[in-house]
């Protein structure tokens, strides 16, 4: 048997297949499958990544509509702030009151119940007023009284379109505007109010405190103050006509916060409407008559307009 020949420590060695060269083969292939894939992951983690942003933000803005629609439905009352407290006084004065721009001609067309009043009050120039509007299209009943025998006072509206109008308008310079509603008792409230719908305030416990008419209309938040306070803020405690336009009983309600020792009207119009009963109306008569007031008139758009009589005694 020949012996195995044993290469000399000179001759060539063949090429050696062995672990390093597989190793070698191996790292190549991770890199190139690393290159392949690694876009994907980045693209599966940013992924990733933008919708747990998007989770939490869909989140965060469920909880603040929740809070938004919470504080849109709630009514709100200052239960403890007095009709005459300084700093509801100076709040309305100096926030609510607006003077108007004068960048719109007023429309100065005396209406029927202007010519009763000017007949009441004898023609009286620089008269004082107060005039509530809580109906959707009511045209003023205190414009011609401006434009022709200088009166001045205080117009509230309730529906903000109006109110914007009413702004711009060329009114006395020493009326104001008013964005608000008529609380029905001594508080001061803040309400949801449906734009373009009649606002019905009611004394709290007898119901809701805004109505709401439509769900298509957008809703804002309305303040609502008793009217003594407005008349403070104004600086006045005497008025020669106070007009009220709203669609229901509330009317009597806004007449009932005024403390009548303290303030003198001489002619109120208020709408009374018809579907109160017999015992409601007569009631509110004799309201009205022992607070000095003779029902005198009543209008072609069906307000009813007093005048107080002085020389009654109660």
């Amino acid at each position: 048997m020949r012996p195995a020949v044993v290469p000399s420590s000179n001759a060539a060695l063949p090429p050696f297949i062995g672990p390093n060269l597989v190793g070698t083969s191996f790292t190549s292939y991770k890199r190139a499958w690393w290159k392949k894939v690694a876009p994907c992951l980045a693209f599966i983690s940013a992924f990733c990544t933008a919708m747990a942003v998007l989770l939490v933000w869909s989140e965060a803005a469920a909880l603040r509509k929740q809070a938004f629609d919470a504080n849109m439905t709630r009514d709100y009352v200052l239960e403890s702030v007095s009709m005459d407290n300084p700093q509801l006084i100076a709040y309305i004065r100096q926030v609510h009151l607006k003077s108007t721009t004068h960048q719109d001609p007023l429309n100065a067309n005396e209406t029927s119940e202007e010519k009763y009043v000017v007949s009441l009050s004898q023609s009286k120039r620089e008269g004082i007023y107060v005039e509530y509007i809580s109906r959707i299209g009511v045209t003023s009943s205190t414009t011609w009284l401006e434009s022709n025998l200088n009166w001045r006072g205080i117009l509230i509206l309730t529906e903000p379109k109006n109110f914007f109008e009413a702004q711009r308008s060329s009114r006395n310079p020493r009326s104001r505007v008013l964005h608000a509603c008529l609380s029905t008792d001594t508080d001061t409230k803040e309400i949801k109010y449906h734009q373009e719908s009649e606002v019905q305030v009611t004394k709290l416990g007898d119901g809701p405190n805004s109505l709401v008419s439509d769900d298509g209309f957008p809703t804002t938040r309305l303040k609502c103050f008793p009217l003594y306070s407005v008349l403070l803020a104004y600086n006045i405690t005497t008025l020669d006509y106070l007009s009220i336009d709203s669609p229901d009983a509330p009317d009597g309600q806004v007449l009932d916060t005024i403390p009548w020792d303290i303030i003198r009207i001489s002619i109120l119009s208020i709408r009374w409407h018809p579907n109160h009963s017999e015992t409601e109306t007569k009631n509110f008569i004799d309201k009205m008559t022992s607070r000095r007031f003779k029902h005198v008139h009543t209008t072609d758009t069906g307000k009813w307009i007093f005048l107080y009589n002085t020389l009654r005694k109660i």
